[in-house]
Parts: C-alpha cells; sequence; structure tokens
C-alpha cells in the first residue's frame, strides 16, 4: 500500500469504529479488520493469537498476542475509564 492508501484505509477504518467497541464481540473482528485493511498484514491468522491462556495467581487469557513484534493486548470495552479500577473477569 501506498502512503496514501494507507492513510485512507485508517480513516475509514477509524470511521468505522467511531463510537463501537464491545471487548468481548468486537475484539477480535477490530483487530483483524486493523491488521489486514490498515496494515496490510496477509497471513492474519499465523501473525496474531486471540484469548491466551496464561497462569497468574489464577487463570486468565490476554486477549491478543502478536509474537513477531511482541505485543500483548489487553483490551476494554469502549464504556471503561482507564484511570478507574476495572473489575476483571476473575472478580478482582
Amino acid at each position: 500500500m501506498t502512503d496514501v492508501q494507507k492513510r485512507a484505509a485508517a480513516a475509514k477504518f477509524a470511521a468505522q469504529w467511531k463510537g463501537r467497541g464491545y471487548e468481548k464481540g468486537q475484539s477480535q473482528l477490530f483487530w483483524t479488520t486493523l491488521l489486514t485493511d490498515v496494515l496490510g498484514v496477509e497471513d492474519v491468522s499465523s501473525y496474531i493469537t486471540f484469548e491466551e491462556q496464561v497462569k497468574l495467581d489464577n487463570t486468565s487469557f490476554i486477549d491478543g498476542i502478536i509474537p513477531a513484534t511482541h505485543v500483548l493486548i489487553e483490551q476494554k470495552s469502549i464504556d471503561k475509564d482507564l484511570r478507574k479500577s476495572i473489575k476483571q473477569s476473575d472478580g478482582t
């Protein structure tokens, strides 16, 4: 993609996702669309994994992992205030 095409794809993506953001129901679609349509990743299923199980004090899940870039994704719904404590799936 050219720079102009990337900018247009990013603007379209931002417009499509404006006001949306339900973590459990839209997270994987959000990341798959971003990676393919905006960043040009061709084989998304080999590039990112979702809901990877991790063991902390309890069993938990990471929303997404991109091993090639060492990125861990912990996504929250659009209505969550990230400056406040957020109850996690394990109740903490």
